[in-house]
């Protein structure tokens, strides 16, 4: 059997969209499971009508003041960046190095680190600071405390 011109284009365009339907498929990840390009985590800070309008979607905003060398702000960013993680669309990080944000930081009175300001719907007008070490579980209270309608994290 022998194949002409046109029938061996169509075969090689089946073929480029078979392989890229595969390509698409292996690479596709859900839209709930975060990945580093897709995580919640801004390296800057966000502009106050940004941060209100996620606020008022029921979106908690945690802004986590912390130094690249210091131990224990390394400690805290890896429980935020879980919390961030299990929590998902709910909860966004700001995570604000003070060397490279000094205005910013002075702005929220950041006198030691690391420094949590926790910001969500219930608490829009007065965010919860924790200074210093904290761990998990507190954190993760903090932040539950915060929605109008609890993640599924929060119970």
């Amino acid at each position: 059997m022998e194949i002409n011109k046109k029938q061996a284009g169509t075969l090689f365009i089946l073929a480029v969209f078979v392989l890229s339907g595969i390509s698409f498929a292996v690479s596709w990840k859900p839209p709930s499971e975060k990945t580093e390009e897709n995580s919640g985590i801004m390296k800057q800070p966000l502009a106050d009508e940004q941060r209100a309008i996620l606020i008022d979607n029921d979106v908690t905003v945690l802004t986590l003041f912390y130094l690249e060398e210091d131990e224990d702000s390394q400690a805290i960013k890896k429980d935020t960046e879980r919390l961030d993680n299990e929590i998902g669309e709910k909860l966004l990080l700001e995570e604000i190095d003070v060397n490279t944000y000094q205005s910013f930081s002075s702005e929220y009175n950041v006198k030691s680190v690391p420094t949590v300001l926790i910001r969500g719907k219930e608490n829009k007008d007065k965010p919860i600071r924790l200074e210093g070490l904290k761990n998990y579980d507190e954190l993760k209270e903090k932040i539950c405390s915060t929605y109008s309608e609890k993640p599924e994290l929060c119970g």
